[in-house]
């Protein structure tokens, strides 16, 4: 091989490492099978879902279903330390309002975040919550499971809940209320892209641009020794 082709093959492993992954996409949401509630002020005002970043570790949206009667909600998104939110939020939604369905029907509440990096292979956890917000009259909502009742079609996260009072403060002061994964995953979906930070390079491309590095400075010292060699002829 050529120095010129070493480069070559250099900066194509260079540019594998910049090309951003395609977006990734966690998706738990199908048809109706069962539920879990009642979610609301008058009974738990926070159910939410953990979930692990991948390699696209930008969170561009994420998406919770709500059926039953009407509730005023907001949204936020936390590090998750396996009992607790912890740390600030990293994202907090506006109050948002679920009007309510009847029977088995449910509806999609989309929060869209714009791109927040998150760390790849960090566990965190989206929820909505009631606290702090007046509430209309009825009954309590619920969410739609991701398959029968306590079924985890999604291993990396669980659906997770807390009884925390009325105050937003309060989430983060205590450990949430332990089900150990038993009640499984509800539906819920999240978008991902490549992220400004905390990028990994895939395995692969690390292994080519490590080899060309290699090669190329092979090459070079290949070349310093058949100079001097031939000043000494």
């Amino acid at each position: 091989m050529t120095l010129y082709s070493a480069f070559k093959a250099l900066g194509l492993a260079a540019a594998m490492l910049a090309v951003p992954a395609s977006a990734a996409t966690i998706d738990t949401s199908g048809a109706y099978v069962a539920k879990i509630d009642s979610f609301g002020a008058r009974s738990t005002p926070v159910y939410g879902q953990t979930f692990t970043v991948g390699s696209d570790n930008a969170l561009n949206s994420f998406t919770f279903f709500l059926g039953g009667g009407a509730v005023n909600v907001r949204a936020y998104v936390y590090a998750w330390n396996g009992n607790r939110a912890v740390g600030g939020a990293y994202y907090a939604s506006d109050a948002r309002s679920f009007g309510g369905t009847t029977g088995t029907a449910f509806d999609a509440l989309r929060f869209d975040v714009g791109a927040i990096d998150l760390v790849s292979g960090g566990r965190y956890v989206a929820f909505l919550t009631t606290a702090g917000l007046t509430q209309p009259s009825g009954a309590g909502a619920w969410m739609p499971t991701a398959g029968t009742f306590g079924s985890n079609p999604y291993g990396g996260g669980d659906f997770v809940y807390a009884n925390a009072g009325d105050s937003a403060a309060s989430l983060l002061a205590r450990d949430w209320d332990a089900s150990a994964g038993a009640l499984g995953d509800v539906q819920f979906r999240a978008e991902f892209s490549a992220g400004a930070t905390s990028g990994v390079p895939e395995p692969a491309a690390w292994a080519l641009l490590i080899g060309g590095f290699g090669l190329t400075g092979g090459m070079l010292r290949g070349r310093r020794r058949g100079a001097r060699v031939e000043a000494l002829v």
